[in-house]
């Protein structure tokens, strides 16, 4: 009983604290007292007829009225109204010579005081809906204005629940966003959250009263002790909640997610709160459904730069070693795999193996199996997706991937046309992972990619295959023909010097004119030279040290003849411990010597050369470095050929023959230096 008369009493003690109060208080008093004073002692100077009749001071009464509806509202004005028309009536009845006329005045008091009630309640509500609706459209206002700052949606989800609470006075709030491929609510912002709803991630739609929300798209309020779960296996008094609302989040009609707003304390919610909580929930589900929109562009924009990133490094690459592991890194990433494994297909034993894998154990690239088995065959088989959402309980399962831990699988072919290669394959480990449509078209996207990355890789392996093989029959033939011109050729030359050279010595001599043999002695001194250019061009095609001594004395010549011949210094310089290489790569690295060392006698106007030859372990490094006026080289080696430059090119391509690089650095003025590095 004291409780409940205790508010009582506060609000009895406010209001005698109120000026207002103890104003109206003197004012019904006063009028009290000149309503019952005799007409004698009247200080109004009124007319004898007013004056009987005291209808003067029963309209006076009604400004007592009109003050206590001001200050204290309707209850204050009726209270007023009934306490001036109980200090009237016993004047009515008992001192009034009138007590007709009295009794209506009295009762006009009454009818124009509770008129004048109703009228200054009516404006006041009006101002009151007006100030709500203002304080409405502030509040609506200012979660626009969070939620139009940014596109990060967990932020701004984050600032617009703060201002929400802030707005209702509400300590505790969540907001769930709609997972709608998996029919999930996922929870995205949380504030004033007890301990145990912390731990609550995810809802089924349909689950507890939020995912119900979320199926109906009803907003649903829920008041004191209640046993339904505001959670999955979490009941309101478990989770410290008394009153609670469920505002689904809407755009265009469709549910986006759900926000909750709750107090630990019982809480009546107005009408107009619901109706301002449900305008707030609307707007936040349009910026969810923008922000969404916007992670997908952006998503899908770096889904097509990966894409474009792939196929640039398609174009620049053509060593699957190189290529297949990024496409399997790729695709792995877009689709937020655990693993990824690329199969191919071994047309001439008919077998299936998987030399590049991701995140799983390297002993799986072992493993082979026949073109029909697997999922890998399956997809072969059908040149289609397959997606196995169970791998541990697949049929055509492979154990050693089973037992890898691979849960989910997705796999795609690699073609390219209608010429199958393998398959792409990439999945989760121990956890089952749902593979949308969309993971499915960005995956086989990739795999055309991939096929036709493998397609350019085994043309570009034919093409080097024939390459090598001209190139070694046009070394063989440049081997021949250098020894023919060197056993035969030269030795003719040499013959017929050595008869001009016994025609000028004869004693025949005597009996020629001096024009004759002044003839004579020209055509000794060309035999000469053509047997010094003969002998030169059968070094150019194939000198016979690069065979017998190797490549280190055959640069050497070349250092030497530049030095002596083109009056070039040229120095040699050996790294490393000295060592014979395999015919090609000698053979190779002569090539490419050689054609820098011309580039550099026809072009470069250099007077300093240095070639040096560095070995190491594994690799063999040739460096040629002059100080001539420099190039711009071309930003990659395919644009020599259009510039014409096809002695560049082959040097290129002798290089790759090898699987090794060459690197041309140079500029305008500063010289050029070449960098070949080959596998030895």
């Amino acid at each position: 009983m004291e409780s409940r008369s205790s508010p009582l009493r506060d609000r009895l003690k406010q209001i005698a604290r109120n000026r207002n109060f103890w104003i109206l208080a003197v004012m019904l008093i006063g009028l009290t007292f000149l309503h019952y004073l005799t007409p004698q002692f009247r200080p109004i100077p009124l007319t004898p007829f007013f004056v009987e009749r005291h209808a003067v001071e029963r309209i006076i009464f009604l400004m007592p009225i009109a003050g206590a509806t001001f200050a204290f509202g309707q209850a204050g004005g009726f209270i007023t109204l009934i306490l001036a028309v109980l200090i009237m009536l016993p004047r009515v009845f008992f001192l009034s010579s009138y007590p007709g006329d009295a009794l209506v005045e009295t009762a006009a008091v009454g009818v124009v005081g509770g008129a004048m009630i109703w009228m200054v309640e009516t404006q006041e509500n009006e101002k009151r809906l007006r100030q709500k609706a203002v304080l409405r459209l502030r509040a609506l206002n200012a979660v626009a204005s969070i939620l139009t700052e940014s596109l990060e949606l967990e932020q701004v989800l984050h600032d617009a629940l703060n201002k929400v609470l802030e707005v209702m006075g509400l300590p505790t709030g969540l907001v769930f966003i709609l997972d709608k491929p998996d029919q999930e609510l996922v929870l995205t912002a949380t504030q004033g959250l007890a301990q145990p709803l912390q731990k609550v991630g995810r809802i089924k739609v349909g689950t507890g009263c939020c995912g119900r929300v979320a199926q109906t798209g009803e907003l649903m309020l829920l008041q004191g002790d209640c046993s339904t779960p505001c959670l999955p296996g979490l009941s309101m008094q478990e989770a410290g909640l008394h009153a609670r609302l469920i505002v689904p989040l809407k755009s265009k009609g469709q549910v986006q997610g759900v926000l909750v707003i709750a107090t630990q304390t019982t809480r009546q919610f107005h009408p107009d709160e619901l109706e301002l909580v449900t305008a707030i929930g609307n707007e936040i589900g349009v910026a969810i459904e923008s922000a969404q929109l916007h992670q997908d562009v952006a998503r899908q924009l770096q889904i097509e730069h990966r894409l474009n990133q792939v196929a640039e490094e398609i174009t620049s690459e053509l060593e699957l070693e190189n290529i297949l592991p990024k496409v399997l890194k790729t695709a792995q990433e877009l689709l937020g795999a655990d693993a990824g494994v690329i199969a191919l297909l071994d047309r001439e034993r008919n077998l299936i193996h998987y030399p590049y894998l991701s995140n799983l154990p390297q002993e799986l690239s072992q493993v082979t199996v026949p073109r029909e088995e697997g999922l890998s065959g399956q997809v072969l088989a059908t040149g289609r997706p397959v997606i196995i959402a169970d791998y541990q309980n697949y049929p055509a399962a492979i154990p050693a991937f089973a037992q890898a831990g691979v849960a989910s699988v997705a796999g795609v072919p690699m073609m390219s046309g209608n010429q199958l290669y393998g398959a792409l394959l990439v999945g989760s480990l121990n956890e089952a992972k749902s593979f949308s449509d969309r993971d499915v078209a960005i995956l086989a996207g990739v795999g055309r990619q991939a096929g036709i990355a493998i397609e350019n890789a085994y043309l570009y392996e034919n093409m080097r295959f024939y390459t090598r093989q001209i190139t070694r029959a046009q070394e063989d033939e440049r081997k021949r023909i250098a020894r023919e011109i060197h056993d035969d050729t030269i030795q003719a030359l040499i013959g017929i010097s050595r008869c001009i050279e016994a025609l000028a010595t004869s004693s025949e001599r005597k009996q020629l004119t001096w024009d004759t043999i002044q003839r004579i002695e020209e055509l000794e001194a060309l035999t000469d030279n053509v047997i010094r250019g003969v002998r030169r061009f059968s070094q150019d095609l194939r000198p016979s040290t690069l065979d017998d001594l190797g490549l280190l004395p055959t640069l050497e010549g070349l250092t030497t003849d530049m030095t002596e011949r083109d009056g070039i210094p040229a120095e040699l310089q050996i790294m490393g411990e000295k060592r014979r290489l395999s015919p090609e790569v000698e053979l190779t690295l002569f090539r490419i010597a050689q054609e820098a060392l011309n580039n550099i006698r026809k072009h470069a106007q250099a007077t300093q050369v240095a070639l040096t030859v560095q070995f190491t372990d594994d690799a063999v490094q040739v460096t040629i470095q002059d100080n001539g006026k420099g190039f711009t080289p071309p930003a990659f080696a395919g644009g020599l050929a259009a510039l014409g430059k096809l002695g560049l090119m082959g040097m290129y391509e002798r290089a790759r023959l090898l699987g090794g690089t060459l690197v041309m650095q140079s500029k305008p003025g500063q010289g050029a230096t070449v960098i070949v590095n080959v596998p030895a």
